[in-house]
């Protein structure tokens, strides 16, 4: 039996975060690169942080998109042991 998309989504975060902050995106980014069978999607892994304490919403950057046609903002995460500057 495999690990809850949760689990995936938060030991993958950690990785990432263990020197830089990251958005869902890059989060999203990482698992498909890794070669995740049924990836989440990008609100999965916003909503998995979220209710996670180990991670700490840092605040918005504006990001680009190819649906849309202006940037839009998108939550910027960190995880709580560590100070980014």
């Amino acid at each position: 039996m495999g690990r809850s998309k949760a689990q995936l989504i938060t030991n993958m975060a950690t990785k990432m975060m263990s020197k830089d902050p990251a958005t869902a995106q890059d989060v999203y980014m990482s698992l498909r690169a890794q070669g995740c069978y049924y990836l989440p999607t990008v609100r999965e892994i916003s909503f998995a942080l979220r209710t996670d304490k180990r991670f700490f919403e840092l605040g918005k950057v504006k990001v680009g998109s190819l649906v849309r046609n202006r940037s839009h903002d998108v939550c910027l995460w960190g995880r709580t042991d560590i100070n980014y500057n």
